[in-house]
């Protein structure tokens, strides 16, 4: 009984063996199959491309010379309006140039090109630092011009007093002035003299 227990065992494990085997090549020629239908599918992929361009090829050449014309003039369209947007906002640059930089508001030519540009840019921030440099530096030049036009502050300083020999040098405005300004001191030089 031994003997028929291990035929059995022998048997089933060969019948385990071959059936594995038979499962193994199966695998096997499942693969080999997958990987022709594969290379199948890449070699109708490459000739669809192919055939896609051929036809592009020759659409491209029978397009009639109505829609030739058609595409030039779309293309001339988009460039005439890539060149009228460009004049525009060279045209509001210049306009708010000549604003800013008129009488009225006295803006140097750099600066309101600059600021111009910021304005017709929609750049509201630059647009904001050009006016508050502006003002800067036409406050400076307006408390420079002040000082140069002040004869009553001679040099600039505005502690110096007026010497009784100034005093009598005067004219009659100049007098008129000094003592709307310092009555006390031109009291004191009406009864010097």
């Amino acid at each position: 009984m031994d003997n028929n227990l291990e035929n059995s065992k022998e048997t089933s494990t060969q019948e385990t063996n071959s059936e594995q085997n038979a499962g193994t090549k199966d695998l096997e020629a499942r693969i080999k199959a997958l990987e022709a239908e594969n290379g199948k599918l890449k070699q109708s992929v490459t000739n669809a491309s192919a055939d896609a361009s051929d036809w592009k090829k020759k659409y491209q050449s029978k397009l009639s010379e109505e829609e030739k014309a058609k595409q030039e003039q779309e293309s001339a369209y988009a460039a005439m309006q890539e060149k009228l947007t460009a004049l525009e906002a060279e045209r509001n640059i210049a306009n708010y140039t000549a604003v800013l930089g008129a009488s009225d508001i006295g803006m140097d030519a750099d600066t309101a090109r600059t600021v111009a540009e910021a304005l017709n840019a929609g750049e509201t921030e630059k647009v904001f630092d050009g006016i508050r440099k502006f003002i800067a530096s036409h406050d400076k030049a307006m408390a420079e011009k002040a000082m140069l036009n002040n004869p009553k502050l001679p040099g600039g300083d505005s502690t110096k007093t007026v010497t009784l020999e100034q005093f009598r040098n005067m004219g009659l405005d100049e007098m008129q002035a000094f003592h709307d300004e310092h009555p006390d001191l031109y009291r004191e030089y009406m009864n010097k003299t």
